[in-house]
């Protein structure tokens, strides 16, 4: 009777035991296949990167990024140029090396942000000026 149990139990055993460790050695295929299989991997140049990296896009004169001007404290609009003014449709490619003016602090925020936008540049937002000026942008 005993002999019953044993060759039942590892008849049971054989038959649970091909479901758990077919998807096992499949993946230990899969695994060893894999390692054989070259990587090709492509690098992109830093300058194209940093090209990419100065696309922005345009916000309302309420969402500009500003700074105060020195002598009274008046808010001035940072008008990012563009690298090939004339584009109309978002990200703006602000060239390799930004560039922004300043808007002039006597007029309201509208004002700068009509003058800014007549003259073929956009206004940022804080965290794209503060992106852009980590990598230099800089104030003509």
């Amino acid at each position: 009777m005993s002999e019953k149990r044993t060759s039942q139990s590892a008849d049971l055993e054989q038959t649970q035991q091909p479901t758990n460790a077919a998807p096992q050695a499949a993946r230990r295929r899969l695994l060893k296949g894999s390692v054989a299989i070259p990587v090709i991997m492509t690098l992109h140049s830093g300058a194209a990167l940093a090209r990419t990296s100065n696309l922005a896009s345009g916000v309302d004169a309420n969402e500009a990024y500003t700074m105060q001007s020195g002598i009274e404290g008046q808010d001035q609009i940072v008008c990012a140029e563009l690298d090939s003014p004339g584009q109309e449709e978002p990200p703006y490619d602000l060239g390799e090396f930004p560039t922004a003016t300043l808007g002039d602090g006597s007029l309201s925020l509208g004002d700068q942000g009509v003058i800014c936008q007549d003259g073929g540049g956009i206004m940022i937002s804080a965290t794209a000026a503060t992106s852009l000026i980590a990598k230099g942008m800089t104030n003509t």
